[in-house]
């Protein structure tokens, strides 16, 4: 099963009854003149490049800025792509600093879509999760970020499974049954 480079849009909200998706946060200010850098949650800085307008939810609250630029910050590390972004409203250093750490929101219909056999991350959010000999581990009711790997939390009512999702543990994806199937590595299903 492929995984796209684009699935790092974790969680919806809804505002103003629209849905929106965290695709990022704000690391820090980059400059003097009011320009956030931004760390996606993916390596494909592709929807928020192509958004005009996003929310920032931190200690200041969430709030809607329209975007007056947006590029990429150099090639992604560790997996997450960087952008430098421009917002209406944030004209300071001073002004920018007040959103360091602050979650990023996309529009959903932002979204673009994704070729056949990849998908969103947030699309797992809810799914029974099976293991290959078929035994069902529980429901996939979080994905936390990681250092290397973002981690699965898989929960079945009395434990909590953590499973980190590097390239092949992640198997298949039905949709049409609501089930994800994963091939961790012996020793990989850890417990909270």
């Amino acid at each position: 099963m492929g995984t796209s480079s684009a699935n790092g849009v974790r969680m919806s909200q809804s505002q103003g009854g629209e849905a929106w998706v965290e695709v990022g946060r704000v690391l820090r200010p980059h400059g003097f003149d009011g320009v956030l850098l931004v760390e996606l949650h993916g390596d494909d800085p592709g929807n928020l490049l192509g958004a005009d307008i996003v929310t920032l939810t931190g200690d200041p609250g969430a709030i809607p800025f329209q975007v007056k630029e947006a590029r990429a910050a150099g090639p992604p590390r560790d997996g997450h792509g960087r952008v430098r972004l421009v917002l209406s409203g944030l004209d300071s250093r001073e002004r920018a600093q007040v959103w360091s750490g602050a979650r990023l929101s996309i529009p959903e219909h932002a979204l673009q879509p994704l070729p056949e056999g990849e998908f969103y991350w947030r699309e797992l959010m809810g799914l029974r999760c099976r293991l290959p000999d078929g035994r069902e581990l529980g429901v996939v009711e979080e994905i936390r970020p990681g250092g290397l790997h973002d981690v699965l939390v898989i929960r079945d009512g009395t434990h909590t499974h953590l499973v980190p999702t590097p390239r092949g543990v992640l198997v298949r994806l039905d949709r049409a049954e609501g089930q994800l199937w994963i091939a961790p590595p012996d020793g990989w299903l850890e417990e909270e």
